[in-house]
């Protein structure tokens, strides 16, 4: 490493033309009292996203340096490892991918004084602005309630159906990089293993005040990725299976519980992407555990009605489904198989929605509270959310709901 580099900033870029100046003039417009330098990859861009960099590149020699490739390596390879890690020179490392941005010229030099000034930290993170690309709405992460060291449980439970901490604001030491179990970077998601990897490592400080901006539902993101098409959706809860169960194994268990809900949620998003003869077939080319997918296609299937739901029927003449992802038609096909009639479905307040699915009316839960007395709720939600889910009708002093969308051991 150079010694005279404190920081190695890391941004990938894929057709990124419409953002990839707010990424790069947010890491060039930092305040230090230390050099860094900012590392870009772009992965063959189609657009003007390369030409963009060139001229940064240009302007900033001393700054920025860039990494070009001829022919696309995101299904090839895992870029940071292949490519970024193995170039940084800093003595901790940064990140912002191309389509986020840093808001505040201070948080490099915040981030180091904090790891400067505590050996015993492993990372220094900090909140965050998410902004809807598609609606332009804006929203604080807020991932956790204050600033200070969190437990590595709730490292572990921050980003398991809730608003995780943005990339964006990872600031890590390189020097523990050296000792990272390959694992850590087989899934193309990197942002949840890596922070889970220097969680275990030492202590992870968290900043309240928000210096980036995520951006979510840009075109090349790829959770809108794994929204829209099922095959990558299939392979990404391929990826997240094998990342999970091997680090529940890694960790000794220590988080077990958590970790087994978070592996079924998975294992109901292959199941949901992929039709049955197919998925069972994959499961065991991929070393998947097979009876847990036939369980779970099981529990998905048309004929079947979770019993959970007949007992909250007879509790209740209005039954509403509570979610619109994509176990919620399922949901609404098997009731009405069995007879029962759903009102509509419900989301929590403040969530984005549209006024219909699958034919019938969308509510929010405040709405429906307000038109019925006693209504019942099915959580058509995957296991990890539905823990969610379930606080907000605690919190509203609900308790007529069921969870049906479960299978082993983590029904009981």
């Amino acid at each position: 490493m150079e010694s005279n580099i404190m920081v190695s900033v890391l941004c990938t870029a894929y057709n990124h033309e419409e953002f990839i100046k707010d990424a790069i003039e947010g890491v060039i417009s930092q305040k230090t009292d230390f050099k860094y330098e900012l590392i870009i990859h772009d992965d063959a861009s189609t657009d003007g996203t390369a030409k963009i960099i060139e001229e940064y590149a240009e302007k900033y020699p001393g700054v920025i340096r860039t990494i070009f490739q001829a022919e696309n390596q995101y299904q090839r390879c895992n870029i940071y490892k292949t490519f970024l890690f193995p170039s940084i020179h800093g003595k901790y490392v940064a990140f912002c991918e191309g389509d986020d941005y840093w808001t505040d010229p201070g948080k490099l030099q915040a981030q180091v004084d904090v790891l400067e000034d505590n050996e015993q930290y492993s990372m220094c993170m900090h909140n965050a602005v998410k902004l809807n690309y598609e609606t332009g709405a804006e929203s604080l992460l807020d991932t956790f309630p204050q600033e200070g060291i969190y437990s590595q449980e709730a490292q572990v439970m921050a980003g398991l159906g809730t608003d995780f901490p943005a990339f964006a604001s990872y600031v890590i030491r390189a020097s523990l990089l050296e000792g990272m179990p390959g694992f850590f970077l087989a899934s193309k998601v990197m942002d949840y293993p890596l922070r889970q990897y220097f969680a275990n490592c030492g202590g992870v400080y968290y900043l309240k005040k928000p210096m980036s901006v995520y951006r979510v539902s840009t075109p090349q993101s790829y959770m809108k990725k794994a929204a829209e098409n099922q095959l990558f959706y299939n392979n990404y809860t391929v990826e997240m299976i094998r990342f999970f169960e091997k680090f529940n194994h890694y960790t000794l268990g220590a988080f077990s519980s958590i970790l087994k809900c978070k592996i079924i949620s998975d294992y109901f998003g292959f199941c949901l992407s992929i039709p049955e003869t197919e998925g069972l077939e994959k499961a065991m080319e991929m070393g998947l555990d097979a009876s847990r997918v036939k369980e779970c296609y099981q529990c998905l299937s048309p004929k079947h009605l979770d019993s959970s739901i007949l007992e909250l029927c007879r509790k209740t003449e209005h039954m509403f489904i509570y979610g619109t992802g994509r176990l919620a038609p399922i949901c609404k096909a098997q009731m009405e198989a069995a007879g029962i009639k759903a009102e509509g479905f419900v989301v929590s307040d403040g969530q984005m929605k549209a006024d219909m699915e699958d034919g019938s009316h969308v509510y929010y839960l405040s709405g429906v509270l307000k038109m019925y007395r006693n209504p019942g709720f099915v959580l058509a939600v995957q296991p990890i959310n539905a823990v969610a889910v379930e606080g907000v009708l605690k919190k509203n002093n609900i308790g007529n709901y069921c969870m049906p969308y479960t299978v082993g051991k983590e029904k009981d």
